[in-house]
């Protein structure tokens, strides 16, 4: 009986020397992170008008040595009302991850 696939028998249609494509977390980071709230506290009393709210997300992935990757989530925000501003933020949170056993013409749209 073969054991090539984790928990059990080799899959049907799966060859004894082709290995299974990995995709690994290595680590998971905050690069940059802030917060601000300059008018406060007159920015946390209740306002007549709804507060306008923008968001932005980005996603970004660079190749490392190795066939590793860091992606980058990159999430910003900001808050106003009646031409006062609220508060901001801006987040940048990454991942380290491995890919192995995957065609290179597959993973090269992935960067």
């Amino acid at each position: 009986m073969r054991r090539d696939a984790p928990g059990g028998d080799a899959q049907p249609g799966i060859q004894a020397n082709q290995a299974l494509p990995q995709l690994n977390v290595l680590a998971q980071y905050v690069k940059d992170l802030s917060f601000e709230n300059p008018n406060a506290p007159g920015s946390l009393q209740q306002h007549q008008q709804a507060p306008s709210i923008n968001i932005q997300i980005n996603v970004n992935a660079k190749p490392l040595p190795g066939g590793d990757y860091e992606v980058e989530l990159k999430i910003e925000g900001r808050a106003d009302v009646q031409g006062l501003f609220l508060f901001g933020f801006d987040l940048l949170y990454a991942g380290w991850f491995r890919i192995l056993n995957v065609p290179q013409e597959i993973s090269t749209r992935c960067s």
